[in-house]
């Protein structure tokens, strides 16, 4: 049962496609596996669209008009794309793993890996832990996936800034509760934890922070750095 949810703000600024694409992409994620949400969202795009049609008309020449009508897409290809994105989630495999090509990820996510995470460059630190960063052209945020094998853990960090999490298999506790399936758990500056992995299944998280978070341990500290730049030199190379 999903119990953190998206506040207001998040979803009236992703109903106006006004949120930063890092974001969207986790909100999306997490109308894929939330049906209250969804039906908040087309609310509040019911509730933008009649106050748009409560504005006073600008008068506007027919030939900018129908530039403007042009560049738009068609009622129908508008509304099927949103429940594209939004459908809820079909029964993934249990044991999947990021090597597998068994999960079954939320659609806003599967063109990112092409339906399959088993094309991703994941990065690993220990025997437990995996990630891959996710490239959306959003230079203000850092998207990555990660991976903790059950019974694993996330090194312990603290947050430099905001970071926003979507569970999308298995599940993960901290001192301060579980987390499951569809959660949006949001972290803000100054904030530290250890996310731990349920002993039974294996966790695969979608998260986007605003600020580097710094990892309590100094060795681990190292290998995020030697690997960060191992993986620029493959980019350049």
């Amino acid at each position: 049962m999903i119990h953190y949810h998206p506040d207001v703000r998040f979803l009236t600024d992703f109903a106006a496609g006004s949120l930063p694409k890092a974001q969207a992409l986790c909100v999306a994620s997490h109308l894929h596996y939330c049906a209250s949400c969804r039906t908040k969202v087309r609310e509040l795009t019911e509730l933008g669209a009649e106050l748009f049609c409560q504005q006073t008309p600008a008068a506007v020449m027919q030939s900018e008009f129908e530039r403007v009508l042009q560049k738009l897409p068609t009622t129908n290809a508008a509304l099927g794309s949103f429940a594209k994105a939004t459908e809820p989630a079909q029964a993934a495999n249990n044991d999947a793993t990021p090597t597998e090509a068994t999960l079954t990820l939320p659609r806003p996510l599967q063109g990112l890996a092409n339906g399959n995470v088993a094309v991703l460059p994941w990065r690993r630190i220990g025997k437990n832990f995996r990630f891959c960063q996710l490239r959306l052209g959003d230079k203000q945020r850092e998207t990555t996936l990660f991976f903790i094998k059950a019974g694993g853990a996330v090194p312990h960090h603290r947050h430099r800034g905001d970071e926003i999490t979507v569970i999308l298999k298995g599940s993960f506790s901290d001192h301060e509760d579980k987390y499951n399936v569809g959660d949006f758990i949001v972290r803000t500056s100054g904030e530290s934890h250890r996310p731990v992995a349920s002993q039974d299944q294996d966790c695969l998280c979608l998260s986007t922070l605003d600020a580097p978070i710094v990892m309590s341990n100094w060795l681990v500290r190292a290998v995020v750095a030697w690997l960060n730049w191992r993986a620029l030199r493959q980019q350049v190379a």
